[in-house]
């Protein structure tokens, strides 16, 4: 189908041409889970809210309509059009709203009070399981390809308490919601995994700090 939608990271109007699998909800939003041509012109999985999909009315197209992205017609003619399951099981794969986005590993760290107190019963994700320091360490060296970022990551991870809660998971990059849960958390939990993750929540941290000084 043809649909006009208002994309907020564009700031702009844009018709795309999707195969809608389903609608669900997240994050106090519906969205639209539709594969097809996105906002940015890429022939991919997109998720639309559904308040911002500004058609008067959605025209659904012929197959045969030029307008038909290949990919989406290949699709079509081998019998393969994506479900809702589809989404559940991409969903499953990694941590975070946006399926679609392409995934990375983070080492969480947790005060042993807290996150026995806090975590314990708690399901981050099905990718989330707890390890030890050891294995936190052998993660560092294994994703870490920058030596110097290596080097200080394993340092910073030598002078944090042995009993400290050690946890890894697999998580959309970019993607907002596993970023404002960690946000949430505060000084409750670092991010050991991946450097530039670290870094950008450091940043984020101390521009929060300037406000209150």
């Amino acid at each position: 189908m043809l649909l006009t939608y208002r994309s907020a990271h564009l700031n702009q109007i844009k018709e795309c041409v999707v195969y809608p699998v389903c609608i669900y909800f997240m994050e106090r939003a519906k969205y639209l889970c539709a594969y097809g041509s996105t906002p940015r012109g890429e022939i991919n999985w997109y998720k639309y809210r559904l308040y911002r999909i500004i058609s008067k009315r959605l025209e659904s197209l012929d197959w045969q309509d030029a307008r038909v992205p290949q990919l989406l017609k290949e699709k079509y003619q081998e019998n393969n059009l994506p479900t809702p399951r589809t989404v559940k099981d991409m969903l499953k794969e990694a941590w975070g709203c946006d399926f679609y986005k392409e995934t990375a590993l983070m080492v969480l760290r947790f005060d042993r009070t807290f996150a026995q107190s806090y975590l314990q019963g708690i399901s981050i994700h099905s990718t989330c399981t707890a390890i030890d320091i050891d294995r936190a360490a052998t993660l560092i060296k294994q994703y870490t390809p920058n030596p110097e970022h290596r080097s200080a990551l394993l340092e910073i991870l030598q002078s944090r308490p042995t009993d400290d809660a050690y946890y890894q998971v697999t998580y959309r990059e970019t993607d907002y919601y596993p970023l404002r849960w960690l946000r949430a958390l505060g000084s409750e939990v670092e991010i050991l995994l991946p450097w530039d993750l670290r870094q950008k929540m450091a940043v984020e941290i101390q521009k929060t700090q300037n406000l209150y000084q």
